[in-house]
């Protein structure tokens, strides 16, 4: 065989995941052709120093997706074929042929309809001409406060991903992204599973006024974090350890998780929360918050200064190539 697999199990992708990314991303490039035999199960987990299970679990999942075929006593073969320039004519005919049969059908002239068509090519014409940026995050939080710094960015055409929907459906990132950002914890996954992408790592910090309430905190404060996803929680409230020396954090409480916020809330003076909770928390939690007599700070993650100038250069310099 001709790839070298490499997996990682610091990475929060389970690691028949990313045999099954790996060997895919090789057949996309040509690495691994039609008709190449792959290691045995055995020679697998020998290899790698992985559970015969998760050999077997990436082999059967690959085979599920038709990209390989195994074959009694002989074992797993490529058996991705290219769809050839021909048959990739008469699918487009086919497509165009039934779209046409559509609108004709919605009464359209033969005229209007080529208005209409000439009209969304030109649209895509003018679209096409942006930087497509993916941006992956694995909580909702710290994914939003990513996409509202990039949103800014002049001639950006963006879209947002929790790493969650990409572990499941990784393909997705596939659809022609010029760049994908994400933090360095994800990026390594990404990088192997996109080899014709360009994967920016992007710092994370909380931010001057959130870190300025943790470090003000008073000695004899109890105080609350307040997040709706876990990993949010829990790098919110390691945060708030690490940058107070007098208060007391306690345990963070995690809406999805369907703890009981009302508990969670009687005790304490101040509350930690993500910044627009009224979005992730819904009204019950909301409503609870809004009675709450203590303090309530929002706070929120972005990325740090270097990594926004970075991207600015970055896409300026992709528009550029693209002659914008």
């Amino acid at each position: 065989m001709n790839l070298k697999l490499n997996i990682n199990s610091q990475l929060e992708v389970p690691l028949y995941q990313q045999l099954v990314d790996q060997i895919r991303a090789a057949v996309k490039q040509g690495v691994l052709v039609s008709g190449e035999r792959l290691p045995t199960v055995q020679e697998l987990t020998e290899e790698l120093k992985i559970a015969r299970g998760t050999a077997k679990r990436a082999y059967d999942e690959l085979e599920r997706l038709g990209i390989v075929e195994k074959v009694q006593g002989r074992g797993t073969f490529i058996r991705y074929q290219p769809i050839h320039s021909a048959s990739r004519k008469e699918q487009a005919m086919a497509a165009i042929d039934a779209l046409l049969d559509e609108l004709d059908e919605m009464g359209l002239s033969p005229s209007e309809i080529n208005i209409f068509l000439n009209l969304k090519l030109r649209e895509r014409a003018e679209k096409e001409a942006f930087v497509r940026v993916a941006v992956v995050e694995c909580n909702p939080e710290n994914l939003s406060q990513m996409s509202e710094q990039l949103r800014h960015i002049p001639g950006v055409d963006l879209y947002s991903f929790l790493l969650d929907n990409i572990l499941q459906y990784p393909y997705k990132l596939e659809q022609g992204f010029d760049l994908v950002v994400t933090t360095a914890t994800h990026a390594d996954y990404l990088e192997s599973v996109l080899p014709g992408v360009k994967v920016v790592r992007a710092a994370l910090c909380l931010s001057r006024s959130s870190l300025a309430h943790i470090i003000k905190l008073r000695h004899g404060k109890k105080v609350g974090v307040i997040g709706y996803s876990q990993r949010f929680s829990e790098l919110l409230y390691r945060t708030c350890i690490n940058y107070s020396e007098h208060a007391t954090i306690c345990q963070p409480l995690n809406i999805s998780a369907g703890d009981d916020a009302e508990e969670y809330l009687t005790d304490k003076d101040v509350h930690f929360v993500s910044e627009g909770y009224e979005k992730y928390f819904g009204t019950e939690v909301t409503e609870l918050l809004s009675r709450f007599r203590g303090q309530l700070v929002e706070c929120h993650y972005e990325m740090d200064e270097g990594s926004v100038l970075y991207l600015e250069v970055k896409i300026k310099r992709m528009m550029e190539d693209k002659n914008i």
